[in-house]
């Protein structure tokens, strides 16, 4: 093949544009060259596959680059070509479409060595290159395979049909790429068991000959009704892929299958498609359980259109049949999937809604369908995950023998070690990835062969928990709980002092408390002061979380003894407020909203109980009795006493956070009431309650805004 053919050219530019189609040319020669003198086995030039994949991808209303990848796709794999070469002349999608696809080898050699990991290969392969764009080239690229199968060796095409039955079909239904789940599994079917596809192939072409006339009256009737109620519609007729009602005659019998053959009716807009359903059931009877609804709840790989299945009377009694209804839109997106939203990228008119492997997409009512500024931000959206890939958060990596296994993205070559086996992350020294030397730092990618290199000598490093991810980090903790408990103690000694002291406390003074020691020994179900020191040591809990308790208690036993000494003193007013005209009523501040001097107050009397004072601004005197409430203010010497003031951090879930926190609190001289932390193991982000002794709105905005600034901080709110 010396050039592009006029028709496919001509395809091009009606698809693409002139600088569309200049591009394609552009790569159709730069894969020629690369290619040159190479054949297949059937003796075409290797560029005349090449070129058939990227016709097939056009014709399923890929993208531009897809287009571009299909010619380029073994240039990689087959020549000696690089992919910094490719990235060059033709961009970064190509350069990583064409590199994911090169990557496909590996899948298809672990899926002869682990038949059983099947699934997790299907996800590697959407995952590869981090753009599902790899597998609609390589679905291309085994269709035209499947079409030249024939000049192929009986084994050759029984493992080639199989492995595509494994791995491409289930691949294309997830992508909805019906048409070319369809034809993949024909093709497969037609290889693995010939005799049951001939018979098979038989019987539909036979039921379409019988069912004709009838299709063609239910056709007619149709297209009557639809007239009269002023709808265009386009009718189809459409018999059941070979395979797939091979596979439903298994499971029921051929005589229980009712959509062997099924009518379609493709209208203009969703409204119509409702319309029709009425009609429809207006001419025949609809078959109860049998109506589908997928335009309000789409499939996961996209699929919307209305089924139903009504009883058509015939000489013999009545007939089974089914009808489905839909637009042009959905009607494209069934057959050509995925694939086809660049068909209306530019265009904006249509909503897909549904849900697509892991990322959930398009949630909006029918009636959005009518906007274009909201359809057109939807589908760029959904273009944008698939440039992303639907593993966005996971990668796929492999081990030596082939099994595959999935890490968090960002894992790096020590976390897939302890993703195998403990015993071989606490001795990893390194790995070969792809046959390359690295050090255990180095972040994997989707699709790599990892091989670990190990040391007898070598043993865990308490750095490691600085680099890995949090299931790698909880390994290499229990590592040191076990296999180092007089290290742990000794480190979590010091740890523990490091801590009291920057609080302004000495460490053996607090332990003297052993009521909090108790506490804290419960808590973590700890039964001596040795295995407090072990659990810091080796990071089960932080310094800070088993110190706290005693924090607090010194902190209240401080708080009771200035507000005795005030007692005793015969202070103005309890802490300095003056409530209705009186500084000697008894009065309390309510634990609800802690008020401070600074802040605008309001009493609430009690039965029996004197005053409370909240803040003006707490939510729950909303709940209060109105006619109860006195004006309250500050008196002059409020700012002589401390006050209780809680406030909350959102912080970042990391360790150390609550300690650099309280560090930041005692910095400023200031005394922690309490300290709590709600995490969940699930979330990046932990809220910390803080209790603080101030005498100040003005001192505690200033420890808030200290507070804030910090890096770990995302917010700040009493």
């Amino acid at each position: 093949m010396k050039e592009l053919n006029k028709e496919f050219l001509d395809f091009a530019t009606q698809a693409y544009g002139e600088d569309g189609q200049k591009s394609i040319v552009k790569a159709f020669d730069f894969a020629k060259l690369k290619h040159e003198g190479q054949k297949r086995d059937n003796g075409d030039d290797y560029i005349v596959h090449a070129v058939e994949v990227a016709k097939i991808l056009m014709q399923h209303k890929a993208d531009l680059q897809s287009v571009i990848s299909g010619l380029l796709h073994d240039v990689l794999e087959d020549t000696s070509t690089k992919v910094s070469e490719i990235r060059d002349k033709f961009g970064d999608e190509v350069a990583n479409i064409c590199e994911g696809a090169s990557k496909v080898e590996l899948i298809k050699k672990s899926r002869r060595t682990n038949p059983g990991e099947v699934e997790n290969l299907r996800n590697m392969f959407l995952a590869l290159g981090a753009d599902a764009r790899v597998a609609f080239v390589k679905l291309a690229d085994r269709m035209h395979n499947m079409e030249t199968l024939d000049v192929k060796d009986r084994e050759s095409q029984i493992k080639i049909a199989k492995e595509t039955m494994d791995l491409y079909v289930p691949l294309a239904e997830m992508l909805g790429m019906n048409h070319v789940k369809n034809i993949l599994g024909d093709l497969s079917f037609k290889y693995i068991l010939p005799v049951e596809f001939e018979d098979t192939k038989q019987y539909l072409d036979k039921k379409y000959k019988q069912s004709k006339n009838i299709v063609d009256d239910i056709s007619a009737k149709i297209q009557k009704e639809a007239e009269s109620y002023g709808i265009d519609a386009r009718l189809q007729s459409r018999v059941k892929s070979i395979f797939s009602f091979y596979k439903k005659t298994l499971e029921k019998g051929k005589e229980n299958i009712f959509d062997v053959i099924a009518n379609r009716i493709i209208v203009k807009t969703v409204k119509d498609c409702y319309t029709m359903l009425g009609a429809v059931h207006n001419i025949w009877k609809p078959v109860a359980g049998r109506i589908k609804d997928y335009i309000a709840q789409p499939k996961k790989n996209l699929y919307r259109s209305l089924h139903t299945t009504v009883l058509y009377k015939a000489e013999h009694g009545d007939i089974p049949f089914e009808i489905q209804i839909r637009t042009e839109e959905m009607h494209i997106f069934s057959e050509y999937g995925m694939a086809a939203h660049w068909m209306y990228k530019e265009k904006g008119s249509v909503n897909t809604s549904g849900k697509a492997g892991n990322a959930a997409l398009f949630e909006k009512k029918n009636e959005e369908s009518k906007n274009s500024d909201v359809v057109s931000k939807e589908n760029n959206e959904f273009l944008d995950i698939i440039k992303a890939g639907f593993f966005p958060n996971s990668i796929f990596v492999f081990t030596p023998n082939l099994n595959v296994l999935e890490l968090s993205k960002g894992s790096i070559v020590l976390d897939f070690a302890y993703a195998v086996h403990s015993k071989l992350g606490n001795t990893c020294v390194g790995a070969k990835v792809n046959g390359k030397m690295v050090p255990i730092t180095t972040q994997l990618e989707t699709g790599d062969l990892i091989e670990i290199q190990t040391s007898p000598l070598k043993t865990p490093s308490r750095d490691w928990l600085k680099i890995v991810n949090k299931s790698t980090a909880a390994k290499i903790r229990a590592y040191f709980k076990k296999e180092q408990r007089e290290e742990n103690i000794k480190i979590g000694k010091e740890m523990l002092e490091e801590c009291a002291k920057r609080n302004g406390f000495v460490l053996s003074k607090l332990l003297e408390d052993k009521e909090s020691l108790a506490e804290v020994q419960e808590k973590y179900h700890l039964a001596k002061l040795d295995d407090v020191f072990a659990i810091v040591g080796y990071g089960g809990i932080t310094a800070s979380q088993a110190l706290n308790k005693f924090f607090a208690k010194v902190n209240l036993k401080k708080k009771e003894q200035k507000a005795t000494l005030a007692e005793t003193k015969g202070t103005k007013g309890q802490d300095g407020v003056i409530a209705g005209g009186q500084s000697d009523l008894f009065k309390k501040f309510a634990k609800c909203c802690n008020p401070i001097p600074g802040d605008e107050i309001v009493g609430y009397v009690s039965r029996g109980k004197g005053v409370t004072i909240h803040r003006r601004d707490c939510e729950h005197i909303a709940f209060l009795e109105p006619d109860r409430f006195i004006q309250t203010v500050w008196g002059e010497d409020s700012l002589k006493d401390l006050y209780n003031a809680s406030f909350k951090v959102v912080a970042k879930n990391s360790t150390g956070v609550l300690n650099a926190i309280s560090n930041k609190i005692a910095e400023n001289k200031i005394d922690i009431s309490f300290l709590t932390m709600d995490r969940n193991a699930k979330s990046e982000q932990v809220i910390v309650n803080i209790g603080v002794m101030i005498n100040s709105r003005k001192q505690l905005t200033e420890i808030i805004g200290k507070i804030s600034a910090m890096k770990e901080v995302y917010d700040v709110y009493r």
